[in-house]
């Protein structure tokens, strides 16, 4: 299998930090991501058993969401991320928005739902998810995300919900980005925290708590993304961590994890991140 020799960002000099997983870091920007590079064609089958499998690790996106949509139950986004949709797409000033990873149409049908008038173009990799948004009537693109440069128009916001760390070709990514935006557009995303590992002081060497090449291959944390996003010239870069565990009431290490986040000695979950197209 093929490597990356160098830094798949900056091109700066990378260290081995997790030789279970292939997971090396810049020393540069910081980021980590796998070493090892795979192919579109292993991508393709690893979302399908993901995604559309019976029982699959991401049924609740593929399927539960896809079946509430249609029975007319309400979106809910989440308070972390419907704050940033609010902030940046539900604002009365975006016209345009794309994006990334769009899976069956949950958030397309969200901001239509409370806007019909912004302009949403959706990009999907997994077929069946794709198929399932153009039942929803929403308009959307079977591809990765470089298809987005044969698309004519620019957008207000580009946006991806746990997404960002499943792309290979990061610095492509960025660059495309940049230059799908409109000036003074922006960014949102969320992504895991590659920090959480820090909450668990007894897990086993080279144990990451997010899921593991090939799905997951960049792994972030609030620096390293500011980072990556500041070298490819986006101004104005906003982290935001989730500050609470998940709800867990019956569980006890779920109580001193509150109490540790009170004294910023609990690392979040997820990171929300914002950056804009000066």
């Amino acid at each position: 299998m093929k490597e990356y020799s160098c830094c798949k960002i900056c091109e700066g000099e990378i260290k081995l930090i997790n030789k279970k997983y292939n997971l090396v870091e810049c020393v540069n920007c910081k980021l980590i991501f796998c070493k090892s590079i795979f192919s579109q064609h292993e991508f393709i089958d690893v979302y399908n058993e993901l995604y559309n499998k019976e029982n699959s690790h991401y049924e609740r996106h593929s399927k539960d969401e896809f079946n509430k949509i249609l029975n007319g139950h309400s979106i809910k986004v989440g308070f972390n991320r419907s704050r940033l949709i609010k902030k940046t797409v539900l604002n009365g000033k975006c016209k345009s928005v794309l994006e990334i990873g769009s899976g069956v149409g949950f958030i397309g049908t969200y901001i239509r739902n409370h806007n019909d008038a912004i302009k949403y173009t959706g990009v999907e990799l997994d077929k069946e998810a794709f198929e399932k948004s153009k039942i929803l009537n929403l308009n959307t693109i079977n591809g990765d995300f470089s298809v987005i440069e044969k698309i004519e128009s620019n957008f207000d916001v580009i946006m991806m919900w746990e997404v960002i760390e499943h792309l290979q070709d990061l610095k492509l990514f960025l660059e495309l980005a940049y230059k799908k935006l409109n000036t003074n557009g922006k960014i949102i995303l969320s992504t895991p925290n590659y920090n959480k590992i820090y909450n668990y002081p007894n897990r086993e060497e080279d144990q990451i708590f997010q899921d593991l090449p090939p799905i997951h291959l960049n792994f972030f944390t609030p620096q390293n993304i500011k980072n990556i996003f500041e070298i490819h010239q986006f101004k104005n870069c906003i982290v935001n961590v989730k500050k609470l565990p998940y709800l867990q009431v019956s569980s006890f290490v779920f109580y001193i994890n509150v109490l540790k986040s009170f004294f910023n000695k609990y690392q979040g979950t997820t990171i929300y991140f914002e950056a804009t197209k000066k």
